[in-house]
């Protein structure tokens, strides 16, 4: 007889737009993901994967709406929102996985040097698919 424990409940997050809302989006879910117990990976592809270049990832951007832009301005200037700095920092702690996808690298020309040190690797669709499959929650962002 073995143990047929079942691991913790998996999220996977494809995060494909490099707006700063939607990075800080795909980091607050992740946060509850994890700190509800969940494993959490997150595949970073063209724009997403721009904004976790080195010294890329708090820029504001084009990318962003002038809207958006100057209300994430206000709260960040207030304090009322958190930088995408710390959300990571602290989604790293509670055991986020960042994996950055090869073709979007090649495609945009970024180097596994150019990569912040979060990112734990570079894997390819048909493995993310296998932890996509085996997921309770897939989201797109």
């Amino acid at each position: 007889m073995t143990d047929e424990t079942p691991g913790p409940e998996r999220v996977a997050i494809i995060l494909h737009g490099g707006a700063y809302d939607r990075v800080s989006y795909a980091l607050s879910l992740a946060l509850v993901a994890l700190a509800s117990g969940m494993e959490v990976h997150m595949m970073l592809t063209f724009e997403g994967l721009l904004r976790f270049v080195k010294g890329r990832l708090d820029t504001l951007g084009e990318e962003t709406s002038s809207e958006v832009r100057a209300s994430i301005e206000r709260g960040l200037a207030s304090g009322g929102i958190q930088s995408l700095e710390t959300r990571l920092v602290e989604a790293k702690k509670l055991g986020l996985k960042l994996h950055a996808c090869p073709n979007a690298m090649a495609s945009l020309n970024v180097a596994v040097s150019e990569l912040r040190d979060e990112v734990d690797d570079v894997m390819g669709l048909a493995a993310f698919l296998g932890l996509a499959r085996t997921a309770r929650i897939n989201w797109y962002i």
